[in-house]
């Protein structure tokens, strides 16, 4: 890498800050998390999808350094998004064109898109062990902890933050929207997002067009054609399309190997290996069949979008019903669950061995309880939550306490 296109990622070098259009002024709810452990040892990793604004912490953490009066000459970018180099390639140039010491000097390291770079973790270990003083900021659109030898070689060194898209919070806080306590004033926000989810870059557009264009352009087809690929070495992504498509428009779906392996008359274990591929890249969910006192969830699996702007964007119209779908989805989500209940009767999500229905409709009816109890019965658990359209109240059953809760207040809770 030329030194002209090293000061061109690094403009604060001869600015003195970040470019106010790349460190905006909004930050999300995690941001005070991650800076708490810039100044630790710990490598700092921030992972998640395409365009739910890693690169922008990054910017923010950086115009915080040079806030912090941190000379701007010991804080270095890259970005490996476009830019095929070795991370020890950039390091020596830079340390060359600085003059630095690293046993003597605090220097900030910033790695963006770094799994696109081989053996990243051997290098990152090898400066991390030989200099302590040198802190290292990376971040990956996929999940940069699935290899083995990835775990074995930084155990110890690494805290990794998980950036979803925008939490219905965030979403009302971008929209300027102060009070959570009013229904009238939240609840058209509420159903904008349900729709159309939380990537940040698409909540000023106005049509559908612009926004489909800019999840299939700049989020599904530059993880399925080639993230993925570049990562897994797959050869079909068009297959890994489909099934993104599938899991898409039919949110909650059961994942069933077999049915799937004779429907697209491929071999299971490609299947499975799919799948795998697109919850590692955080474009899906997956949840298993919650059995208490396991710390394994048994194999038949649900599956679920990580974000409803994946499912806008392959359903032509939203029917009423399925906007109910929508909404666990965004349930799920919320909650990163990791299981459901089914024996005879379901329990859309279980969460800390609590069972929680999500019921999205009009009226809420006595049938709709049966689930609930029926896991509560089970489990001896004396609380379970339903949560609604509108209804609020708390109820009395055999088996303990069912809180109803409108969605939108649900969402706001902390949790």
């Amino acid at each position: 890498m030329e030194k002209v296109k090293l000061e061109e990622f690094n403009h604060w070098w001869i600015k003195g800050k970040v470019d106010s259009e790349l460190a905006l002024p909004f930050k999300r709810d995690s941001y005070k998390e991650i800076e708490k452990y810039i100044d630790k040892k710990f490598i700092v990793a921030i992972t998640g999808l395409r365009r739910v604004g890693k690169t922008t912490t990054i910017y923010q953490l950086i115009q915080n350094l040079i806030d912090k009066k941190v000379n701007t000459e010991n804080i270095l970018f890259i970005s490996f998004d476009e830019n095929i180099i070795k991370i020890g390639e950039v390091i020596e140039i830079y340390k060359e064109i600085h003059k630095k010491d690293f046993r003597e000097e605090k220097v900030y390291i910033f790695l963006d898109e770094i799994q696109k770079c081989g053996n990243w973790e051997n290098e990152i270990k090898k400066y991390y062990d030989l200099y302590p003083k040198l802190k290292f900021i990376i971040s990956g659109s996929e999940s940069l902890f699935i290899r083995k030898k990835t775990k074995e070689t930084l155990a110890g060194r690494i805290f990794e933050f998980n950036l979803s898209t925008f939490t219905f919070r965030e979403y009302l806080k971008i929209n300027k929207v102060k009070e959570f306590k009013y229904e009238t004033k939240i609840k058209p926000f509420l159903l904008k997002y349900i729709e159309k989810g939380g990537f940040p870059e698409t909540f000023s557009f106005e049509s559908d067009k612009e926004f489909k264009e800019y999840i299939r352009a700049l989020v599904v087809d530059k993880i399925v054609y080639k993230d993925i690929p570049r990562m897994f070495k797959l050869d079909d992504p068009e297959f890994l399309s489909t099934l993104l498509e599938l899991i898409a428009s039919n949110p909650g779906m059961y994942i069933d190997y077999l049915s799937l392996s004779k429907q697209f008359n491929k071999d299971r274990r490609v299947i499975k290996n799919y799948i795998f591929y697109l919850k590692e890249s955080f474009l899906i969910n997956l949840l298993g069949n919650y059995r208490k006192g396991s710390t394994t969830l048994r194999k038949r699996k649900r599956a679920y979008p990580t974000d409803n702007a994946l499912t806008y964007l392959y359903k032509p119209k939203i029917e009423e019903d399925f906007f109910g779908k929508m909404a666990e989805t965004v349930v799920i989500n919320n909650l990163k669950a990791v299981s459901f209940w089914k024996n005879g009767n379901e329990v859309d999500v279980v969460h800390d061995n609590m069972p929680i229905e999500v019921k999205y409709q009009e009226k809420i009816r006595f049938e709709d309880l049966k689930s609930i109890t029926e896991f509560m019965k089970k489990f001896k658990v004396k609380k379970g939550i339903l949560i609604t359209k509108n209804e609020e109240k708390e109820i009395k059953v055999e088996e303990g306490t069912v809180k109803f809760i409108p969605l939108w207040k649900w969402l706001l809770l902390e949790k």
